[in-house]
């Protein structure tokens, strides 16, 4: 409030006094008589007060801090005016920003909003094969993989939060693997394709470090798994991790729920320790494995393949740039799934995956379908940084609960008696040396598949002829070797099944990575692939060398 103001109430307060204080003068004087006049030897008069009661007036300071104190008050009123006013202007206010090259729009209270996802992949790759055919005769492997260019990956979307405790992601999928992706009727449009339908999950995030996701998700699953594609290493995440996958509930497109939950610090200084488990059923966009015969009153129709799968890590040790961690995946295969078989649909487990390149959709080692309606597989896996170096590696092993269909009776009394369990596995290691000195992040939590892994590095001076920087540069290399095999020489007699031979598939991969900001990079890779594989009779026939050169072009934001 004003002086001027604050004095006339000074003012008015003192009069408000003073007649008080005269009024009360007169008063004791007429009803008391107590008060007498006295004569003073300078001639004036003066009021003899020995018997005159205490005032009941209020004084000036007290005045005074009366008045502070509906000053402050009425101070306090319109701050709080003010405050309100500001949020409610704030509150309908929206603002577009630029993180990195997203697009995010968000209210004025930032409790909603909306960040637009863009990633684009363009592969090219060029085959050069020679066929080993170590028995001269009667190979009948891929002779000419298709020299190419392939649209790998082409995300468009969106995602934010609504009311601060709920996530969302929606994405779609123009690519895929082979270049296309399944059209409205579930047809691929180009070789196998991907679902258009890439991703559509909800996350509630009100609990202390965890989020639950319900939708289309894509499973934290495996140490590559955990890595976003647009952050890989390399073109390709290695064959194991991708028939991990595949196989048994983790990749794109999964419908399902999960769980997961991080903290850090959790059991020392340092650490991180990350969990997530999963349950899904089949990809989006298609009807494989879902239940094609449920409309049939048949026992056992009806039912998609399902599959519960979960991943533990645990980051060791941290100064902060470098990081050290290990971890360990499991998953089981709940029912392969019904396509068609009156007796419960096809129920059938296959592995099989491309030598690390997909411009092509041979795949060179496979299985085949195995008569198998659950399975399992469990991974372990470590990986560190120290500074721009890195270096990782896993190792993954599946089992199959064979059924004994195709015996006779006598050897299998129904069909879906389990009669073996073959199993194959797998390894990679692989290392990176980031010469521009860029270090590779690890992600300690994260709504999506990326907690506990460790994603690509951020140029620290972006690509610029005018700015005399080249942004960052990359050297890697993998090694990884895949043996679908099982007693490959083992003949079917009328007591037992014929061995399996998917072949066993071993890829050195050498690349260089470039950089050029944190939203475009160039990688150029060399597989060098030897695969052996044949027939029970023949176990070398179909074995073969071939060399893949393959480059991509990536925009992420």
């Amino acid at each position: 409030m004003a002086l001027g103001k604050r004095a006339y109430w000074l003012a008015g307060a003192a009069a408000i006094a003073m007649t008080s204080g005269a009024q009360a003068a007169v008063s004791n004087s007429t009803d008391m008589g107590a008060t007498t006049v006295a004569a003073q030897p300078s001639g004036n008069l003066q009021l003899a007060q020995a018997d005159m009661p205490r005032s009941t007036s209020t004084s000036m300071g007290d005045l005074e801090n009366r008045i502070r104190a509906l000053e402050d008050q009425q101070d306090r009123v319109q701050n709080d005016r003010t405050r309100l006013s500001t949020l409610e202007q704030s509150y309908a206010s929206a603002a577009w920003t630029f993180d990195n090259g997203r697009p995010v729009f968000s209210s004025g209270d930032g409790r909603f909003t909306m960040a637009v996802r863009m990633r684009f992949q363009t592969d090219f790759a060029g085959y050069n094969q020679n066929q080993s055919d170590v028995h001269g005769t009667g190979f009948s492997g891929p002779t000419d993989l298709s020299t190419g260019v392939a649209m790998r990956r082409a995300y468009f979307g969106v995602e934010g939060k609504v009311y601060n405790d709920f996530a969302y992601e929606f994405r779609l999928n123009a690519g895929g693997s082979d270049g296309g992706s399944f059209g409205a009727a579930g047809v691929p449009t180009g070789g196998e394709g991907d679902p258009l339908l890439n991703k559509a999950v909800v996350s509630y995030t009100g609990f202390p470090n965890m989020h639950i996701n319900v939708g289309v998700i894509e499973p934290a699953f495996m140490f590559e798994g955990t890595t976003s594609s647009a952050s890989l290493m390399f073109i390709e995440r290695p064959e194991i991790d991708n028939i991990a996958a595949d196989s048994f509930g983790a990749g794109d497109s999964r419908r399902g729920a999960e769980v997961g939950w991080a903290k850090s610090d959790a059991l020392w200084v340092g650490d991180n320790l990350a969990a997530t488990f999963t349950f899904s059923g089949g990809k989006t966009g298609s009807a494989q494995n879902h239940g094609t015969n449920s409309g049939l009153a048949l026992p056992g129709n009806g039912d998609e393949n399902s599959q519960i799968l979960g991943r533990v890590s645990q980051r060791l040790w941290t100064n902060g740039l470098s990081n050290i961690s290990v971890g360990v995946s499991g998953a089981q295969i709940l029912y392969s799934g019904s396509n068609g078989n009156p007796n419960g649909g096809s129920q059938t487990v296959r592995f099989r995956d491309r030598p690390q390149v997909r411009v092509d959709g041979a795949r060179l080692i496979d299985t085949g379908a195995i008569n198998a309606k659950t399975a399992n597989m469990f991974a372990v896996d470590m990986g560190g940084n120290y500074e721009n170096f890195f270096l990782g590696g896993e190792y993954a092993q599946f089992e199959v609960d064979r059924q004994c269909a195709g015996l006779p009776a006598a050897a299998c009394p129904t069909a879906t008696n389990v009669i073996d369990h073959p199993h194959f596995s797998g390894w990679y290691l692989e290392g990176s040396w980031i010469i521009t000195g860029e270090t590779k992040a690890y992600t300690t939590s994260a709504l999506n598949n990326e907690a506990g892994g460790f994603q690509a590095p951020v140029a620290s001076r972006p690509f610029s002829f005018s700015g005399d920087s080249w942004g960052a540069w990359e050297l890697v290399a993998r090694y990884s070797d895949t043996n679908l095999n099982w007693r490959k020489g083992q003949l079917a007699t009328t007591t037992q099944l014929a061995g399996i031979n998917g072949g066993d598939e071993r890829v050195l991969a050498i690349g260089l990575n470039w950089y050029l900001n944190r939203n475009v990079r160039v990688m150029l890779q060399d597989n060098i692939v030897t695969v052996h594989k044949g027939t029970a009779a023949l176990p070398g026939r179909d074995s073969q060398d071939l060399n893949v050169l393959a480059v991509r072009l990536q925009f992420a934001n």
